[in-house]
């Protein structure tokens, strides 16, 4: 059924002066809204403007109510009122209304627009047709009606529109794509038309095709004429290939196997050489310049293919040589056209020295960036349970030994390089693409915090990141060639986990969150546990070499790398001393660096006083020219030093002693060696 609301429309695209109504005015029949522009239906009138300009003038028909109560006059808006139904008090509509909300200048009203019904019925009155043949197919002629609009949609017309309009579709099998309908009309009868469908079978015929050097010529005749009846599966038509040249035919292959290509070998690709004592075989392979018997040699290559009557016949070919483990993209008497892949080469080659294209890993590793596809890494060692869904994605379980079940999530594109009931160890990838360190830190001490103390347990996590990081730059520097010792990325390494997070200071001065070194907090904890306070808890982290570097006790260290302003700034506001105890700090300020001869530790001893020495030891003058290095002079006990009273030196000797103490204890030496 469709349901059609009348109303009046006029395009003015005029002034907005030249209106003589207001928006929502109920208008008599024949009242003049435009200055010429008359109604012709009464109704409530909606104007529409837009920038002073009077675009169009609606007048809807209807009956107009008007109300006491807005909001509820508004529940009924967009809504039908049908016959007998009581719309407001006293008001009951005796046919189909249409029912709208209008503000009008007298107040809120309803509006009760008439409504049009017309009736579409289920089956049009175009009956359907089919016909079937012998063979089962069959063409449908079958009716359907259309609707040209949307349900709701606003539309205009002068003549009248066409609502619904019933169409007759003609229906072919999909099995008979070559079937088409040649529509006629028959006007014989000039009161009834004939509507006629002539069925039409197209057979395309393949254009004939001149010969070429390496293919013959093809022709096509046709069988039929014009006007002939034919049965079903008759031959209209055949195409023949003309050879070329005279020859023999081979490469038919019997079976079920369709023959797409016939080969015809001629007699210029015959090569027949006098040979009375021949050394070859029949199917033997030939190079040029072979001999096949006492002074005969072969001008071309090819394949014996008879000995007969004192003369060897080849069939000439071209030879191609491929390296062992080529990939061959053809069998065995296969028939090859030119341009056709035979084989697929595999070539190695010596690696360069050039380390460009695997920096970007290097700085990911020396850096601690977290991979952008990284792998997915076992938590506990167990065994890979892999289930797959109905829509074949993988689920990975791994049954831990404790018999604790953990499932796995696989994102989507990764791959799996574990099996069914595979063992696996803790942080062992289960997936492909590249392992994040800092997640192998975490799962390795977690695993060894359940069994060790917490000192132990950062110690072998960091190890066991250490091993992983030296592992990985050597492997990216090994694959391009590139042979460097270990020792050098163990420096790095080794101030790339140097640092711990405290999670909890106890009875220390830590705060949670600071980065400390390790030896430190174990020193603060080791003190703690002597006087029965509660020590500091800590995780070992993983820095990268800027981060590293930044984070150093030196700030002349530290400014001298990156972020100068804002490393000088936050030293100068927390009153920052710098105790020069490294390398990098005493060659910017033009020291001597606290190794080898420019050890201070006997700078400020004074030459008047004969140290008396309370151990066994003793040095003699020889001994004392030794020059030591910074590591010998750490690992020598310390002695008193006797001091006349009230002598001037006594103060200075006391804080010197206090530095070299500081610097005794100091292990940081390396912690610009990284730049």
């Amino acid at each position: 059924t469709l349901l059609w609301i009348p109303e009046e429309a006029h395009e003015v695209n005029k002034d907005i002066s030249l209106l003589m109504v207001e928006d929502g005015q109920y208008l008599e029949a024949g009242t003049e809204v435009v200055k010429d522009i008359f109604c012709q239906s009464a109704g409530v009138v909606e104007v529409t403007q837009k920038n002073d300009i009077l675009r169009e003038i609606a007048i809807k028909p209807g009956e107009l109510h008007l109300v006491d109560d807005p909001e509820a006059a508004m529940q009924k808006h967009d809504s039908f009122a049908y016959p007998g139904q009581e719309v407001l008090p006293g008001v009951v509509p005796t046919e189909l209304r249409y029912v709208e909300y209008v503000e009008t200048p007298e107040g809120s009203a309803l509006l009760l627009r008439p409504v049009e019904e017309f009736t579409v019925p289920d089956n049009p009155a175009v009956p359907s047709q089919e016909s079937t043949n012998q063979m089962g197919r069959s063409i449908r002629l079958r009716a359907v009606q259309r609707i040209s609009y949307k349900d709701g949609e606003r539309v205009k017309s002068i003549d009248g529109l066409e609502l619904l309009r019933t169409q007759l579709m003609l229906e072919i099998d999909t099995d008979a794509p070559q079937l088409a309908a040649d529509i006629e009309f028959d006007k014989t009868d000039p009161d009834n038309w004939l509507l006629q469908l002539v069925i039409l079978e197209s057979l395309v015929i393949r254009q004939d095709i001149s010969a070429d050097l390496t293919q013959g010529s093809t022709r096509t005749r046709v069988l039929v004429s014009e006007g002939d009846k034919i049965a079903p599966g008759s031959v209209v038509a055949r195409t023949e290939i003309l050879c070329k040249q005279s020859g023999e035919v081979r490469g038919i292959r019997a079976g079920a196997e369709l023959v797409r290509r016939v080969l015809v070998v001629t007699d210029a690709d015959r090569l027949s050489l006098p040979c009375a004592k021949p050394t070859v075989q029949v199917n033997d392979l030939l190079r040029s310049g072979d001999a096949i018997g006492s002074g005969v040699i072969v001008p071309d290559s090819g394949q014996v293919v008879a000995i007969e009557d004192g003369n060897v016949v080849m069939r000439v070919g071209r030879p191609y040589l491929v390296s062992p483990g080529a990939v061959l993209q053809i069998d065995h008497s296969d028939l090859v056209q030119r341009g056709d892949n035979l084989a697929l080469l595999v070539f190695e080659r010596a690696k360069t020295g050039d380390i460009i294209q695997g920096l970007p890993r290097i700085e990911e590793l020396l850096e601690g960036r977290k991979p952008k596809e990284m792998c997915v890494l076992a938590q506990k060692a167990g065994r890979v349970q892999v289930v797959y869904d109905s829509d074949d994605n993988a689920e990975v379980k791994i049954i831990e030994e404790d018999g604790n079940v953990l499932d796995y999530p696989i994102n989507p594109g990764q791959s799996l390089i574990v099996s069914d009931g595979q063992v696996v160890l803790a942080a062992e990838p289960l997936t492909d693409g590249p392992a994040n360190p800092h997640d192998i830190l975490d799962i390795f001490f977690r695993l060894h915090r359940e069994t060790k103390g917490i000192r132990e347990a950062a110690l072998l996590s960091l190890q066991q990141v250490q091993e992983f990081l030296v592992n990985e730059v050597q492997s990216v520097y090994q694959s391009q060639g590139v042979d460097i010792s270990d020792k050098h990325i163990e420096v790095v390494v080794k101030q790339m986990t140097s640092k711990v997070r405290i999670d909890d200071g106890g009875d220390t001065t830590r705060l949670p969150g600071e980065l400390v070194d390790l030896h430190q907090v174990e020193q603060i904890n080791e003190a703690m546990e002597i006087t029965g306070s509660v020590p500091a808890e800590y995780t070992p982290i993983l820095m990268g070499i800027t981060k590293a570097s930044l984070n150093t006790d030196s700030f002349i260290s530290a400014a001298s790398f990156q972020e100068t302003t804002r490393v000088l700034t936050e030293a100068a506001i927390e009153g920052k001393s710098d105790w020069l105890r490294g390398l990098k700090e005493n060659v910017i300020i033009g020291r001597l660096i606290p190794a080898g001869t420019g050890f201070n530790a006997y700078d400020n001893v004074s030459s008047d006083v004969e140290p008396i020495y309370e151990s066994a030891i003793a040095f003699d003058e020889a001994d004392e020219n030794v020059v030591i290095d910074d590591n010998i002079a750490r690992s020598l006990p310390t002695y008193p030093i006797p001091i006349p009273a009230n002598s001037e030196y006594e103060e200075e000797l006391v804080d010197d002693d206090m530095e070299f103490e500081d610097l005794d204890d100091d292990d940081d030496s390396d912690d610009d060696l990284i730049e």
